[in-house]
């Protein structure tokens, strides 16, 4: 019953993070029309200047109702906000979707599109200031710095020999598992803090990953490339483990490793997601 509520909250948080609506969601980068670059962060704004895709703002670009849409960065669940400072600049950090998250998406054929704030009216431009900043400042017709090309991030997911296992920085290292879906019924469910400490998840730089989630080693081979997430079929010893609890936490492990296929980082945690959006694994940094 305690899953069961914990789930009806978080579905009735994230529909209040949009004032009451339902959101569909598609994830996506931004690339400057004007320039060629993606969108990405710098000095805490958002900038056209990534001269590629592996270095460009992943954002979930949720629609909201008719051209309404919001954006959420898919490395920390915040949301892109026009109007910060005096120059109306877009940045990240926004904890839910009202006024100055919201934008109007013009459509200008092809992926070629505009992007007008709810909250003032006005287009956001790239190539404002030095760095190239995007910013709410522009009134028109949309024209040159005011089209972007939103590019679906599967569009630029590696094929091939670029889609070799390996994983980024961030994500190697020892982890601990906090939450998993369970085997059984799928709700996601808090590990009872001793069973929790007892597991162990080691991630090398190759993508060999290496657990001990009961009482056997599962052995894996991850392909991680941004928030895309892949693992090869679980493999593990045969040890039986006379510990149901344990037992249930290593079935539920496995199956939800070989489910995920999205990953995102925040702070010391990472969650792992199946295709359906679903949160299936918590890891937490050891």
């Amino acid at each position: 019953m305690l899953t069961k509520l914990t789930g009806l909250v978080a579905i009735a948080a994230a529909f209040l993070a949009f004032g009451g609506q339902a959101a569909s969601a598609e994830e996506v980068l931004l690339r400057s029309k004007q320039s060629g670059k993606y969108v990405t962060v710098a000095n805490g704004l958002l900038a056209a200047s990534a001269n590629s895709a592996s270095r460009a703002l992943r954002l979930d670009m949720q629609r909201l109702d008719g051209r309404t849409v919001a954006f959420r960065v898919v490395a920390d669940n915040s949301y892109i906000r026009a109007g910060v400072g005096g120059g109306t600049f877009l940045a990240t950090g926004s904890p839910h979707a009202r006024g100055w998250e919201r934008f109007h998406l013009l459509a200008l054929g092809g992926s070629a599109h505009a992007l007008k704030s709810v909250q003032n009216g006005k287009l956001v431009r790239a190539g404002v200031g030095p760095g190239w900043r995007l910013a709410a400042v522009s009134t028109g017709k949309p024209r040159g710095w005011e089209i972007f090309d939103i590019v679906p991030a599967r569009a630029v997911e590696p094929q091939g020999e670029q889609a070799r296992a390996g994983v980024s920085e961030a994500v190697r290292g020892a982890w601990r598992i906090e939450q998993v879906a369970t085997a059984q019924t799928g709700h996601l469910v808090r590990l009872d803090p001793a069973l929790s400490q007892a597991t162990r998840v080691d991630i090398g730089a190759g993508g060999a990953l290496r657990a001990r989630a009961g009482c056997n080693t599962i052995t894996a081979t991850i392909v991680q490339h941004g928030g895309a997430w892949r693992s090869s079929a679980p493999m593990q010893t045969k040890m039986m483990c006379p510990d149901r609890a344990a037992m249930n936490v290593e079935r539920s492990f496995t199956q939800a490793l070989g489910a995920a296929s999205r990953v995102t980082l925040r702070g010391s945690r990472m969650t792992l997601k199946n295709p359906a959006g679903e949160t299936v694994l918590v890891l937490r940094r050891l």
